[in-house]
């Protein structure tokens, strides 16, 4: 092959070679680039409705958390009673009324010690009470409804037995402890 030829080859190479670095240095990450580029464009094509969606439910949203907002600054969130035994008793008799509102029997009512928590005082009371599914069900969404706000715990469940052959009792008993706080402030205040 001549010289000249072989130059022209060597050259074209060369040049080949060139274009394939610039490809590689230069195009390859404009691509992958604009690939990335269109992916985040698509993405904000696609929530821009669920954006005006929302933006749209914002002025309604803020209506409502409003009224939750006044509704929460007239609600009682402790119980009144210048004392532990006060606010108890207090305790005691609304609950006697939400369950005689659905029925239930209280068979027992034990006073729990109150205690310290956080600048209030925790009152609790335990009870056991008896009646059907339905009217427990109702009882404890009356005491997860209550104002003010009552905490429940250690509850237990229990089906009454009965004798072999004899027809099935709908009849329940229940055990839980009910809690309620009251300012802590009054009770260092009736101390003094």
């Amino acid at each position: 092959m001549p010289n000249g030829r072989r130059g022209q080859l060597l050259a074209l190479g060369l040049l080949l070679l060139a274009l394939a670095g610039v490809y590689l240095l230069v195009v390859s990450p404009l691509q992958s680039l604009y690939a990335e580029r269109a992916a985040v464009l698509e993405n904000r094509r696609m929530l821009l409705p669920r954006m005006q969606a929302a933006a749209d439910e914002l002025p309604i949203l803020r209506a409502r958390a409003e009224q939750l907002r006044v509704a929460a600054g007239t609600r009682k969130i402790t119980l009144e009673g210048a004392s532990d035994p006060i606010a108890a008793a207090t305790l005691q008799s609304r609950i006697e009324e939400l369950a005689a509102s659905v029925g239930a029997t209280i068979g027992s009512t034990e006073s729990l010690p109150a205690e310290a928590r956080s600048g209030y005082r925790r009152i609790g009371l335990r009870y056991v009470l008896s009646g059907s599914y339905e009217t427990l069900v109702k009882f404890l969404a009356k005491l997860e409804a209550a104002n003010p706000p009552l905490v429940i715990d250690n509850l237990h469940i229990h089906g009454v037995l009965r004798r072999p052959g004899t027809p099935a009792s709908t009849g329940l008993d229940a055990g839980l402890d009910v809690y309620a706080y009251r300012d802590g402030e009054k009770s260092a205040a009736a101390k003094q």
